[in-house]
Order: structure tokens, then C-alpha cells, then sequence
């Protein structure tokens, strides 16, 4: 995605990696939803948007050669499990890219996509002007790439660094406890 100036830029960059979505996946649906911000938090979103052209986010659901699932907790909801994923960078060249860097980051484990799984796109509305701009979120399914090195094991190596993660585990049965969004892809 390229530098992002306006509300439009942000449109045009939204269409472009839908279409470089299709292009190396094929087809699939996109839900949409909208939410109003107030003011500030609009022009604060707006802003990240402008400074770091961060109009999305990507994660995946990775499954080992035991077809079990990898699930990560958050220290914002340490209750619930949820599929690795975070913010678009613009060292990443498309939300395949963040995906594939986000699970090694979050987990230490290595995969390779095989599919979109879902696609959103919310459209962010000011609450007292006809204003908005759109973010995107895809979440892939993906196969551990790293079977020989250390991903066999019950709880993957997560970046003791990253801050954003409590905990990584592979799970043959997922938990209880889920994301609804990661309900919903895992079924």
C-alpha cells in the first residue's frame, strides 16, 4: 500500500488489495460493516492512517500436520483465544505478507497461506461530518511450514518481546473460551 493522504487514498488502497487478493486467491466474500467515531478519535485513527498508512490488518488460522489449530491470547481479553494476526506495516508488501509475519512474530512459528477465509471491510464514519475511510481485515487459513523446528510441540516459542501476546498453543480441540470472529473460522 502506498502512502496514504487522504480519505480517497485510503479507497483506492482498500480496492488494490481486494483485487490483489482475488488475484492470488480467487474469489470470496467481504462483509461490511460501519462505526461511528466522535470526532477525536476519527482524526486520531485518521492520523495513524496518514503517519503510518495502516488501513488494515491480517491474521491466520494455522493448522499443523495434526490438523491442530494455533491460538494466541491477548493481554486486552487474556480470557478469550483468538488466531495471530495484527496491523499492516509498510515493510509489508500486502495483507499475505502481514499475516505470514504476524504468526512468526507472535508465535515462532513459520506457515505458508492456502486461503482467504474472510474478508471485512469497515468503514469508519465521523460522527459529525460526512467523513469517512475504510479499513481492511483478512484472516487466511495457513499450514505450519516449520513442522521440524519447534512447531510439533504443545506451545510454540512466542516472542518474548511482543508485549501483545500472553501466550501461544497448539490446540487438537480448540478451548472454550474464543474470539467470536475466531468461532467463526473455525466452525
Amino acid at each position: 500500500m502506498s502512502r496514504i493522504t487522504t480519505e480517497d487514498d485510503a479507497r483506492a488502497a482498500i480496492a488494490a488489495e481486494r483485487e490483489r487478493l482475488r488475484e492470488r486467491f480467487g474469489t470470496f466474500e467481504a462483509t461490511e460493516a460501519c462505526v461511528e467515531n466522535d470526532p477525536a478519535f476519527y482524526e486520531h485513527g485518521l492520523d495513524l492512517v496518514h503517519e503510518t498508512g495502516m488501513l488494515a490488518d491480517a491474521g491466520a488460522l494455522v493448522r499443523d500436520s495434526r490438523d491442530r489449530v494455533l491460538l494466541v491470547r491477548h493481554p486486552d481479553a487474556p480470557e478469550l483465544w483468538g488466531t495471530p494476526g495484527g496491523g499492516y506495516e509498510a515493510a509489508d508488501d500486502s495483507l499475505a505478507a502481514t499475516a505470514v509475519r504476524e504468526v512468526r512474530e507472535e508465535t515462532g512459528v513459520r506457515c505458508a497461506l492456502t486461503d482467504v477465509l474472510a474478508v471485512r471491510i469497515k468503514t469508519i464514519e465521523h460522527s459529525e461530518e460526512p467523513r469517512s475511510y475504510p479499513m481492511l481485515t483478512a484472516e487466511f487459513a495457513a499450514h505450519s511450514s516449520d513442522e521440524d523446528s519447534g512447531a510439533r510441540s504443545e506451545q510454540p516459542a512466542s516472542a518474548t518481546d511482543d508485549e501483545e501476546i500472553l501466550e501461544a498453543q497448539w490446540f487438537a480441540e480448540p478451548p472454550a473460551a474464543l474470539h467470536d470472529r475466531t468461532q467463526d473460522l473455525i466452525g
